[in-house]
């Protein structure tokens, strides 16, 4: 068989278009006045255009905006179109302010009509007056001798979308501490760079009225100095939640205690050294526990991934202790374990509360990570109960332990001096 009678042949277009029939044929399509017109307009490379175009949600028409760019010689067709986009957004500035004030004066009004709807059938009887929503917690929050700093010193690791996304995260942690039943004492450090410029500029310097946050331009180190004894003054707070159980050694149950009941004397504390512990995942050390007087430094840094290990590098190169949570410890993830840092501030004023780890991630950890608890309270219960009739000859048992074993501050010299996670019982073990 020859080579021409094995090559498929072309499939013939069944309805072609007007472009080949006019080809085919040699008669030329009409053209319209408007296509007319579009083909008559020769477009400046260095303008963008963007067409009227009616907004369906309001009386707007969408501006046309004729913009000069000036583009530096040599960059790349993707960079000319970024530098385009961003031209565009802020020549729209206008517009979608106005749009957005109709839009919130349309929304009002949807609000009030319906609001007016369900009045008129709760006065003919057609509906029932709905029930008072209950009171919030009135309780004021509790200060406690315990610094979370966000390192931000990490500006140029960052493009300018991440330094949104962690203005956004930094402000959620001003709120979640605020309105958290313990409260600790946050601080942002090395603050400055573009971070900076957004909270003073864009955000109209609202951070200035933010109450129990610091935001200094020193480095953590020197921040950690300058808490250490703010954390050890008058200001301090008081040992509240399941930092009285640090001292205490002893959690009665795992119900949580008043205020009352769980405030022990910050005197109670004998060592006078700042202590400092830089929170990564990369960390060869389990964060047990949370310890009073004590500073946990977050990363300040959105940068999805890509600069891995860049917080614990810089720990290990000052000689700061390092610790992670002990996420692997009580969860299985569908997802990776890196958390944001609102998430992880969050988390560690949830274990303020419950001083339970898998009960403060699985508040915290969002859903779509699909977080589960590896083993229940019972299944955990009766491990323990195993674990310690094993090893009876390593180490001294410690009566009526809380959920989490409850050791110190992790460092890179010592293992974790507990075996176990049972309520029942807990095994201590020598450090190396």
């Amino acid at each position: 068989m020859s080579d021409l009678e094995e090559r498929p042949s072309k499939i013939r277009k069944v309805n072609p278009s007007e472009e080949s029939a006019e080809a085919w044929t040699g008669i030329e399509t009409p053209v319209t006045d408007a296509e007319q017109q579009a083909l008559e307009e020769k477009v400046d490379p260095t303008t963008t255009t963007i067409s009227e175009d009616e907004d369906p949600t309001t009386n707007f028409r969408r501006p046309r905006y004729d913009i000069q760019i000036e583009y530096p010689p040599g960059i790349s067709k993707s960079q000319r179109k970024k530098l385009a986009r961003k031209a565009e957004w802020e020549a729209g500035k206008d517009y979608r302010k106005a749009k957005r004030k109709e839009q919130q004066k349309a929304k009002k009004e949807r609000k009030r009509e319906a609001k007016a709807e369900i009045q008129t059938k709760i006065e003919n009887g057609d509906l029932e007056l709905p029930k008072p929503p209950p009171k919030a917690n009135s309780a004021r929050p509790v200060q406690v001798p315990l610094t979370l700093i966000l390192d931000c010193d990490f500006d140029t690791y960052m493009v300018d979308k991440e330094i949104i996304s962690l203005g956004s995260q930094i402000t959620r942690c001003h709120s979640d501490n605020r309105k958290s039943m313990y409260r600790s004492h946050l601080c942002v450090s090395s603050w400055g760079g573009r971070l900076r410029e957004r909270f003073e500029g864009v955000l109209t310097n609202n951070h200035l009225g933010w109450t129990g946050v610091r935001f200094m331009e020193d480095d953590f180190e020197v921040v950690g100095k300058v808490l250490d004894e703010v954390m050890r003054g008058k200001e301090g707070g008081v040992l509240a939640g399941a930092l009285a159980e640090t001292i205490d050694g002893v959690q009665e149950s795992s119900e949580r205690h008043s205020v009352i009941e769980n405030v022990a004397p910050i005197e109670q504390l004998e060592d006078t050294k700042p202590k400092l512990v830089y929170l990564s995942s990369d960390s060869p050390n389990t964060l047990e526990r949370l310890s009073p007087n004590t500073s946990y430094i977050i990363g300040g840094i959105v940068d999805k991934n890509r600069h891995k290990g860049l917080c614990y590098k810089k720990a290990c190169e000052r000689g700061i202790p390092t610790a992670k949570l002990p996420i692997g410890e009580f969860l299985t993830m569908q997802s990776r374990t890196v958390l944001t840092v609102n998430h992880v501030v969050e988390i560690m004023l949830k274990w303020l509360e419950t001083g339970d780890w898998g009960e403060a991630f699985l508040k915290v950890i969002p859903k779509r990570k699909e977080a589960k608890l590896k083993t229940t309270r019972s299944e955990s219960e009766n491990k323990d109960d195993e674990d310690s009739e094993g090893e009876q000859d390593v180490g001294e048992a410690v009566p009526d332990g809380p959920q989490n074993s409850r050791s110190g501050i992790l460092t890179e010299q010592v293992k974790p001096d507990v075996v176990g996670t049972g309520p029942e019982r807990q095994i201590a073990t020598e450090p190396l």
